[in-house]
């Protein structure tokens, strides 16, 4: 508790800085470096973690020297255009406008732009005009659309710089494979990304029917998941509501190791061995009635709250909406939050998605240098434990870095789901992985949702169902950018 006491006291003077060239986070947890036994806990209202230990993290760099060109222009503005709305966006704001107050002669102007569709249309007009904003927040598959169109820097040479690059340290203080999100296979491995807004594909369960079964905690194997399934699945009630998409089988096929493309997104996966085995326990556990595939989202959320199925799987970000059905349904049983289970318990796996930052171009690639230096610091500030440790308290964002957690530590003994999700982690840390960011990826996505609706007939095949949707999607793969 000395520990904890002692970095809230460094949290609240940090906020307190005024001076350009103050070292920042001077107190974070470096638990990659100290002590690898750490639950992660996903943000739920509160994210809630379990740490040992406390150490010094890496220190934020000094601000780039912001030329000034005549007595009345002291400043420098820099735009960032994002889709966020509600609490995302007053959150980011007011970081924007504590980032300003730390450094007088930069201002941010966040710009909201609408939807992820305007995002689009707008940013690739600007960039046609020459009319770019210093920065961009957008969804990874966005970022590979801009960055194809040469509309983006790569982040390569910002990762390496001498004086703002991220040192080993650094890195490190990073979970495993989070910078390696906004790296792109089909752009020659390129980084265009930084991820900011991230959220995890996770398996939620009814925390109070697992405990008249007297199980206390998430299923971590796919034994257990379709045993505790089958237990549950008693007349009107069945184990797992589902939806017939894409993200619930790559996420799936991540927990075993597998994904739906190669690493290089050139050729189907998930018609081998991992995809065979998660169709057939989907096939099997339909046959038996413990599975309820529903028609959209909306209503296998709702076969949830309502208390009539033990699991549904779907994005961190969808607590919000199950709860308020708990509401209109009347119920009010535990939510349990956790990982998928997983193949291998020493190597758990992430399905993620979300923003990231990106550094525009300007007309033929050309781009004003202090600008896009100064845009960089903006990232790596706003990405720095303690403004990252901000945005995953307001959102229902995953913490990216080890020294943020620290802050959070506060909140440890003040949700029920802190003791769900530390016994489904076990003391190990997820590997992130992203979504493919294939040209492709919508229609590919529509061939693999399309599986399950198969593999849910009468003696379907799924060998069978699997090499023809794999074949399909091949050949999508084969079709040069």
């Amino acid at each position: 508790m000395v520990c904890i006491y002692n970095l809230r006291v460094a949290a609240h003077a940090h906020f307190r800085l005024t001076v350009r060239r103050q070292i920042f986070d001077d107190m974070q947890v470096s638990f990659f470096q100290r002590h690898r036994a750490l639950f992660l806990v996903l943000f739920v209202s509160t994210l809630l973690i379990f740490i040992f230990g406390c150490s010094a993290a890496p220190a934020l760099p000094a601000a780039p020297a912001t030329p000034v060109s005549s007595a009345a222009d002291k400043t420098t503005t820099l735009t960032v255009w994002h889709t966020f709305t509600d609490d995302k966006r007053a959150t980011f704001e007011n970081l924007a406008q504590d980032f300003h107050k730390i450094y007088p002669d930069l201002i941010i102007n966040p710009v909201y732009v609408g939807n992820r569709d305007d995002l689009t249309k707008q940013f690739s007009a600007a960039v046609a005009l020459g009319t770019a904003p210093d920065l961009i927040l957008a969804d990874r598959r966005q970022i590979a659309q801009f960055a194809a169109q040469g509309g983006l820097q790569t982040l390569g040479k910002f990762l390496d710089d001498t004086e703002l690059g991220m040192s080993k340290e650094d890195r490190a203080d990073f979970l495993d494979g989070a910078l390696q999100l906004g790296a792109y296979p089909t752009l020659d491995y390129r980084v265009y990304g930084m991820p900011f807004d991230q959220e995890a594909f996770v398996l939620f369960y009814n925390a109070d029917a697992l405990k008249n079964f007297n199980i206390n905690r998430a299923p971590q194997t796919w034994e257990q998941f379709a045993e505790w399934a089958t237990t549950a699945a008693q007349d009107p009630n069945y184990g797992w509501a589902m939806r017939a998409n894409a993200d619930t089988l790559e996420a799936m096929l991540l927990s075993r190791g597998s994904a739906l493309l190669t690493d290089a997104e050139t050729r189907a996966l998930f018609n081998e061995r991992a995809g065979l085995s998660m169709l057939k326990l989907f096939a099997e556990m339909n046959e038996g009635g413990v599975v309820e595939l529903k028609a959209s989202d909306a209503k296998a959320q709702d076969a949830f709250a309502s208390g009539n199925a033990m699991y549904y799987m779907g994005w961190l970000s969808e607590l919000d909406t199950l709860r308020a059905l708990q509401k209109q349904n009347k119920t009010n049983f535990g939510i349990g939050i956790a990982p998928l289970p997983q193949l291998n318990e020493q190597e758990k796996w992430m399905l993620t998605r979300g923003d990231f930052f990106g550094i525009p171009t300007s007309p033929q690639g050309r781009t004003d240098a202090q600008r896009a230096r100064n845009a960089w610091f903006f990232v790596r500030w706003i990405t720095a434990p303690t403004q990252s440790a901000q945005w995953v308290r307001a959102t229902n964002a995953i913490p990216l870095r080890a020294s943020t957690l620290q802050f959070i530590a506060p909140d440890l003994n003040t949700n029920k789901q802190y003791q769900y999700i530390a016994a489904a982690f076990e003391q190990t840390l997820p590997k992130l992985a992203p979504q493919p960011a294939h040209m492709h990826m919508n229609t590919i996505e529509e061939h693999v949702a399309g599986l399950w609706l198969a593999a849910a007939q009468p003696k379907a095949d799924v060998r069978a169902l699997l090499d023809s949707a794999a074949a399909r999607v091949n050949q999508l793969l084969s079709v040069n950018p």
